[in-house]
């Protein structure tokens, strides 16, 4: 569910879930000394609103079996896994807008997902905007690829 505005419901709403890999340094001194690579999450919805197109994405920042550490039917903050910076909201084909957002993650039937958003812009090029998001996904589908 994509919903946005007036919390008009987004018409050919289109979630893409992909399996990314992020690379962390660490840093002493100025100096590279280490870095590691783990397979996350990144999530792109897409939809239309009459002939304007809406789209929102971000990445987690933890590797997948952080997940798994997330007891079952509570509702967890979900800000704390969300890469900083990496959040975006494009609107009629403008440059994005980093929107403010609270995000809620609950685990539910083993390791299936649901991901709950609201968010607002309080500057745009052209309007502010509100807006809510609901994803669910498995993570056996993502696990072990």
């Amino acid at each position: 569910m994509f919903k946005i505005a007036k919390l008009d419901q987004v018409e050919h709403e289109n979630v893409n879930i992909r399996l990314l890999t992020q690379e962390q340094w660490k840093f002493e001194n100025g100096k590279k000394v280490s870095s590691e690579s783990f397979k996350t999450l990144g999530f792109d919805i897409d939809g239309k609103i009459g002939n304007d197109e809406y789209n929102f994405s971000f990445e987690l920042n933890c590797r997948l079996e952080e997940l798994l550490k997330l007891s079952d039917s509570e509702m967890v903050d979900f800000n704390k896994y969300i890469f900083g910076g990496e959040t975006w909201l494009n609107v009629k084909g403008l440059n994005g807008v980093e929107p403010q957002m609270d995000i809620k993650i609950t685990r539910y039937l083993k390791n299936k997902f649901i991901i709950f958003l609201t968010f607002y812009t309080d500057y745009s090029y052209d309007d502010n905007y509100s807006g809510m998001i609901e994803i669910t996904f498995d993570l056996n589908d993502y696990l072990d690829k």
